[in-house]
């Protein structure tokens, strides 16, 4: 439970897209080993295998000892699989170093079939550095098909020691070694939203440039931006609120398409700040 708690930021996203069913198929989570990636993985996993807590967006309280979430754990539920060098797929007598090829050709028979139901197939993939060449060629097939209802957790310890490739189509997310404190209400980049929307296209561009590749900034940016719309839409004329308020609805899917897919963030963020100045 503790490595939950001193993960807030990255729970607290988790649940976002949980809850609004906007699960890509694959994150990547990367940091040290001592951050307690695989106990967040198992408990996403627990979220959406666990018939008890099956629709719920709690990772912190999802666990509740039951056949399901004791397997989790265990590393032996179908439809929660763990993947690494001590947990092989394919049992070898020789001690292995790496996860192999043949460890991802089971893997891709497993998930051959469609899940039962409304059962999703979770896959966490820890040591995904320890992949060999042929495994990671194999896995990024099976990533690029991963069927409905499927969701792969790979676990490293930095995002470099990955094929490019396959981290392109993943969400990745960092983890740090040591408590994450709350992000506090940051005054500087509200007001750089607020000048950027109020003194042009050119702003906001450079704005977009400076956030667009830092995860952290780009959440606070857009709470920012939200906020400032929100703020308009209370300060509007009856005329003007119906157009304000189509235009949040539209403003909060696009950010949760930035969080929640590999589109181009600085598309993304460019678009939301030029059609905020253009309303």
């Amino acid at each position: 439970m503790s490595n939950l708690l001193e993960h807030e930021r990255q729970i607290r996203y988790l649940e976002r897209v949980i809850a609004r069913g906007r699960l890509s198929h694959a994150y990547l989570f990367y940091g040290p080993d001592e951050a307690g990636m695989l106990v967040v993985a198992r408990a996403v996993a627990k979220c959406l295998v666990c018939p008890n807590y099956r629709g719920e967006a709690s990772i912190v309280g999802a666990g509740d000892g039951c056949r399901d979430c004791l397997q989790i754990d265990a590393g032996t539920n179908l439809f929660a699989i763990l993947l690494d060098v001590e947990h092989p797929l394919i049992p070898s007598k020789e001690g292995r170093k790496e996860i192999s090829i043949d460890d991802i050709h089971e893997l891709r028979r497993l998930f051959a079939l469609a899940p039962a139901g409304n059962r999703w197939r979770v896959a966490i993939l820890n040591q995904v550095d320890k992949m060999s060449r042929e495994a990671a060629d194999a896995f990024l097939k099976l990533l690029e098909e991963p069927g409905t209802q499927t969701l792969f957790i790979l676990i490293a310890p930095a995002r470099e020691l990955l094929s490019p490739t396959i981290v392109s189509r993943t969400v990745p997310i960092r983890f740090s070694g040591q408590p994450e404190p709350r992000i506090p209400a940051d005054e500087k980049i509200r007001a750089a939203v607020r000048n950027a929307l109020e003194r042009g296209i050119p702003e906001a561009l450079a704005l977009a440039d400076q956030v667009a590749s830092d995860r952290d900034l780009r959440s606070r940016a857009t709470r920012a931006l939200i906020g400032y719309l929100r703020a308009k839409l209370h300060a509007a004329s009856s005329g003007e609120r119906l157009r304000l308020a189509r235009h949040i609805g539209r403003a909060l899917d696009l950010t949760d398409s930035l969080e929640s897919t590999n589109i181009n963030p600085r598309l993304a963020l460019d678009v939301l700040l030029i059609e905020s100045i253009v309303l």
